[in-house]
């Protein structure tokens, strides 16, 4: 039986769905609503959302995870935070003081590390060697424990989002011709990030090698909150202990605020286990927002709210297990995987469930902000992001309505719900104007 976490007992944001369980592939997967995901609502104003990856272990991924909520519900200055910068230095300190609290909270075992090394160097008994150094195993596996964190607190309609490691919060949002697009607003500290391995190269590490065997230490992020070990002993590592100072840090990414209207349609926070499976699976990594959007979309049409976080992660695990009995591969066990997803204007709110049925266009565009610190993001539809993917045909997108099931004709068919009269009318001109490519007749 799970121990209950006081976290737990927080008043829950009625408009979000959850789902949260280490996977063990083939349908085994150990489901735990809420197990290492809050999302509070702190008043009518105010709610506060989190998504936390666990390192090396439970344990220490627990007590960030409650002591987040602790800084951020209740934090020791003023809690009349309510300017901009007020709001994102609150949770800028609230990293802060987890890690500090982190550090505390394992003291005793990093004077217990201390003493045993020190027993190891003046013992001359083989068997008292074996047992220290058993010792010594199991106390660096504690201190090896730490998370990759998003937080998503909403204030009087403004969105504020803080990260360290590879956990994303990606802001689905209508344009004005009801296109939906996917704003990532969190950035991914790996050694993918070219800004991150500038940062690395800066305390004087080759980031080539870095690159190359993908690892700092014993993780794969540059960022994360916990895991002493390969921070303040970083020395002790090979590959890292050329660093002027620590590598891997706990200092977290804020972005926002970010004015909640109309156009925002839903709120996802996503475990990086989740979208690296379909990034696997699919083999892109580029539209893996994308096609995460496109399968959370699919099942607001077959399910209840309540149950779409859940459908969505059986659906990805499915399609991943298929591709690796296809190619005979062996995934890691034990992947964790948690999913948010809140409701903003795309779905009637719960207590409004008679509301009238919205139709959005769905043809996502995905562009994710860059690395560089943003503080507001205004107007994402004119990012210069060269990774960004645009669908120069979306014009000609269909309408998606995700209420009701489409309709069908007398013979049980369902009707064509493409409208392709853009593409002709633009083959029409095409051809009138001589440019027409030889291909389409």
């Amino acid at each position: 039986m799970i121990a209950r976490l006081w976290t737990d007992d927080l008043p829950k944001c009625r408009n979000t769905c959850v789902a949260s369980y280490f996977s063990r592939l083939g349908g085994n997967s150990n489901t735990n609503d809420d197990y290492l995901v809050f999302y509070c609502q702190m008043d009518e104003n105010s709610c506060l959302y989190g998504v936390f990856e666990p390192h090396n272990g439970l344990d220490a991924a627990k007590f960030i995870m409650q002591r987040m909520a602790v800084e951020i519900l209740f934090p020791t200055t003023s809690s009349n935070s309510t300017t901009d910068e007020e709001i994102r230095d609150r949770l800028r300190n609230a990293f802060v003081s987890v890690e500090k609290a982190y550090n505390e909270n394992y003291d005793a075992m990093i004077a217990e590390r201390t003493s045993l090394q020190y027993q190891l160097q003046t013992t001359d008994s083989q068997m008292s060697q074996n047992s220290i150094l058993a010792r010594l195993k199991e106390i660096d596996k504690h201190l090896s424990g730490g998370a990759t964190v998003v937080i998503a607190l909403v204030h009087n309609d403004k969105l504020f989002v803080a990260n360290v490691g590879e956990t994303r919060a990606l802001l689905c949002k209508t344009d004005d011709n009801s296109v939906l697009r996917v704003l990532q607003l969190t950035v991914d500290h790996s050694l993918n990030n070219e800004d991150e391995l500038l940062r690395l190269a800066q305390l004087g590490l080759d980031v080539g090698k870095l690159r190359n065997s993908q690892y700092l230490g014993n993780q794969t992020g540059t960022r994360c909150l916990g895991n002493y070990l390969v921070k303040s002993l970083y020395k002790a590592i090979p590959s890292i202990r050329a660093a002027a100072s620590e590598p891997v840090v706990a200092a977290p990414e804020i972005t926002g605020p970010i004015l909640l209207d109309h156009s925002c349609r839903f709120l996802v926070i996503v475990s990086a286990g989740v979208y690296k499976r379909i990034q696997e699976a699919r083999g892109s990594s580029e539209q893996t927002n994308k096609q995460l959007a496109q399968i959370i979309v699919e099942q607001f049409r077959k399910q209840d709210f309540k149950k779409v976080s859940q459908s969505v992660l059986e659906e990805i695990e499915e399609e991943f297990v298929s591709y690796c009995v296809k190619n005979n591969l062996t995934p890691k066990p034990n992947t964790h995987m948690s999913l948010l997803i809140r409701n903003l204007n795309f779905l009637p709110p719960i207590e409004e469930s008679l509301a009238p049925k919205n139709n959005v266009r769905f043809n996502p565009i995905v562009q994710s902000k860059s690395n560089n610190s943003v503080n507001e993001i205004d107007d994402y539809s004119s990012s210069n992001n060269t990774n960004s993917i645009v669908d120069t045909n979306r014009s000609c997108d269909s309408d998606f309505e995700p209420y009701e099931r489409p309709q069908e004709d007398e013979n049980g068919k369902v009707k064509s719900y493409v409208d392709f009269s853009c593409y002709y009318e633009n083959v029409a001109k095409a051809r009138a104007n001589g440019s027409l490519p030889p291909f389409i007749e």
